[in-house]
Formats: structure tokens, C-alpha cells, sequence
């Protein structure tokens, strides 16, 4: 890493169809890939309490957001899901990124409140990178998530697809 040691990822450890018993897995092979990565599993402390790492800390959040909740009931109702706590890790400055394989349409708009959009983005994208005939990836962004898109945020998506591959470049991290 450029800047700094280390780099910290805060996981919501609750999100998906299977919560800890997929992600848990996940977090440790993950740290044992990625020795400058630390990990902030964030869930119910009962079912993270088997999870020991000098790399992972736990932290408490005492709802989930489930796969069939609304939008309005985990960003209303859900304050102190496992989401919403990751995502405000971030905004406190405590993790670098957040990362959940839940919910996804309450992951968009609960990171959209918490975190607000960059001044000239009207709303965030999904990312993810696909494999290229180069043996590289290609970054793409917005996966479907938005069904009415106008050209401004086509051109708003190249633009925040053009930095995160440029961050991730500078600083050799591969996801």
C-alpha cells in the first residue's frame, strides 16, 4: 500500500441468503491472501463469536438486514444493522471500505444516507470486475442496478468507474 500499512475492510458478516457460515470462510481465507488487509466483522455477537484472527476485531450490531426486507425498513427501521454499522465504519474513518453480500437495494441507499454522493454524482453504482481475454479484469460498473439511467449518469459511471480502477491500480490491490 502507497499511504498507509494497512488497509481495513469492514464486513457485514449477517448479509446473504446464508450470513456467518459463508462469510466467516470467506473473512479468513481473505486475511490469509491479504496480509496488509484487516477486517472489521461486523453481526450479532453470538455468531461471530467463534471467529478469532490477530487481523479481525468484531463489532456488535444487534439487527439484520434481511433479503426480503424494503428499502424503507432497513433504512428506517434497521439502524442498527449489520449493514448500516460497516457502512457508518467507513464514515467514521475506522474502515477503508465496507463490504456485504446482502440486501442489495438497501445496501445502495443505506450507503447513499450514510455516506451522501461525491458533488456532481447523482447516485452510486454497483462495480465489479470480469475476467478479460488479457488474463486480467475488466471493471465494470452499474450491474443492472439502475433501469432508467439518463446519458449524465452513464457519463457519472464512466467517470467513478475511471477513479476506482485508477485507486486500484496505484495501489496494487486486486479484488
Amino acid at each position: 500500500m502507497s499511504s498507509k500499512e494497512f488497509f481495513t475492510l469492514a464486513v457485514d458478516c449477517m448479509g446473504g441468503d446464508h450470513g456467518p457460515h459463508i462469510t466467516l470462510p470467506a473473512c479468513r481465507h481473505f486475511l490469509d491472501a491479504h496480509p496488509n488487509a484487516r477486517l472489521q466483522l461486523v453481526g450479532q455477537a453470538d455468531a461471530l463469536a467463534s471467529f478469532q484472527h490477530e487481523r479481525a476485531v468484531i463489532v456488535e450490531a444487534t439487527e439484520v438486514v434481511g433479503m426480503d426486507d424494503s428499502v424503507e425498513v432497513a433504512l428506517r427501521r434497521k439502524k442498527d444493522s449489520s449493514m448500516r454499522v460497516a457502512i457508518e465504519l467507513v464514515k467514521a474513518g475506522q474502515a477503508d471500505a465496507a463490504v456485504s453480500a446482502g440486501n442489495t437495494g438497501a445496501l445502495m441507499a443505506i450507503a447513499r444516507y450514510v455516506l451522501k454522493t461525491m458533488d456532481g454524482i447523482d447516485r452510486p453504482a454497483i462495480a465489479g470486475q470480469m475476467p478479460n481475454f488479457k488474463g486480467g479484469g475488466t471493471t465494470m460498473l452499474d450491474l443492472g442496478a439502475n433501469v432508467d439511467c439518463t446519458p449524465e449518469h452513464l457519463l457519472q459511471f464512466a467517470v467513478m468507474g475511471s477513479a476506482l480502477v485508477s485507486v486500484l491500480q496505484d495501489n496494487a490491490i486486486c479484488w
